[in-house]
């Protein structure tokens, strides 16, 4: 025979649909909410929190209170708290009528795409599930998942705005087109001056110009195009391959003086003879690529026939060679004479 005393005295019941639709607590207090719809709270547009509690032994105020809340924030109902704690002032019509509501027992998104939300942005469940009240439900329901995912992104960046989501219009790649402010550091630390870059940036613009427009990684490939045309630019100065005249003033590179001591030709000796040199190829006005080579070519020469005076030994067998010999040669053979000139 059943005791009595473990029956209980009135049952909590509530949807099963409902409860896996908005969760099973917040199910059992939405029936709980409705038995005041028809009580004196209805007129006076209050929810009591002691009501609830007596009618819910099993939860206090504060867990009350966030159920409530919960409800709100998915749209189920339309109630606020007010300066006194126990109390929350409600609209019982406007209640009523999010009650009627078929969203209210009908669709939730699939635990998949809140994992997503989740996992993917950090969004918590809550706040996922709050944007059912302002989700559109109109459309084929099998498309529903995606379009709820669609929705909650939308809502969350729209409320964050968050520069990285914001999406910067492009610079127009026209002819006052200019390099990012990343570029231009880029390029100051190579220090290759803000002057030539600017030169070769017309260039580069008609170069991509043709092409179709500016590439995706335009600033990168501007980086490269310039660093190219300076090490270009550079070697030029060091080694022109235009052929010009020698200057007067000139004088050798230091490495023709670092080439003729490999030869056992000091520095000295090379400026003895660099004053004949220019002389006579200035006097020449003829045009060459590389003075330096030829500088290097004439004092080879000359160290040779003076060393060859020195010794003398100019010829097999040991004899010098009458045309070697100054006492030998007419001064019109030495003024006509240009082989040393290389």
């Amino acid at each position: 025979m059943s005791n009595s005393r473990f029956i209980p005295e009135r049952y909590c019941t509530f949807s099963a649909q409902l409860a896996a639709t908005i969760g099973l607590e917040e199910a059992v207090l939405l029936q709980g909410l409705s038995r005041q719809l028809d009580g004196s709270r209805a007129q006076s547009g209050t929810i009591s929190i002691p009501s609830l509690v007596s009618e819910f032994p099993f939860w206090d105020e504060i867990k009350l209170n966030q159920l409530l809340q919960r409800l709100v924030d998915l749209g189920i109902i339309s109630a606020t708290p007010t300066s006194d704690p126990a109390i929350w002032s409600t609209d019982w019509e406007q209640t009523r009528e999010d009650l009627k509501r078929d969203h209210v027992q009908a669709w939730r998104p699939s635990e998949h795409v809140i994992d997503l939300l989740n996992l993917n942005h950090g969004l918590t469940r809550d706040y996922i599930l709050s944007q059912l009240k302002t989700f559109d439900r109109s459309g084929d329901p099998k498309g529903y998942d995606s379009r709820f995912r669609q929705h909650v992104l939308s809502e969350w960046r729209h409320s964050q705005r968050h520069p990285a989501f914001a999406i910067k219009e492009p610079p127009k790649f026209d002819n006052q087109w200019q390099p990012s402010g990343d570029a231009q550091e880029i390029l100051a630390r190579a220090e290759i001056p803000v002057s030539f870059y600017d030169s070769v940036r017309p260039e580069f613009i008609l170069y991509w110009k043709e092409r179709g427009g500016a590439p995706k990684d335009v600033n990168s490939k501007f980086i490269q195009f310039v660093r190219q045309r300076w090490v270009r630019h550079e070697n030029s100065i060091q080694h022109s391959t235009l052929p010009e005249r020698l200057s007067p003033q000139w004088r050798p590179n230091v490495a023709v003086y670092e080439t003729l001591l490999l030869s056992g030709i000091s520095q000295d000796y090379a400026d003895s003879v660099l004053s004949e040199f220019v002389v006579y190829w200035v006097d020449s006005n003829e045009v060459h690529t590389s003075w330096n080579a030829k500088f290097l070519q004439h004092v080879k020469y000359q160290w040779q026939r003076h060393q060859e005076q020195t010794s003398g030994k100019s010829t097999p067998g040991g004899r010098t060679s009458p045309a070697d010999r100054t006492k030998d040669r007419s001064i019109s053979d030495d003024l006509s004479d240009t082989s040393w000139a290389g």
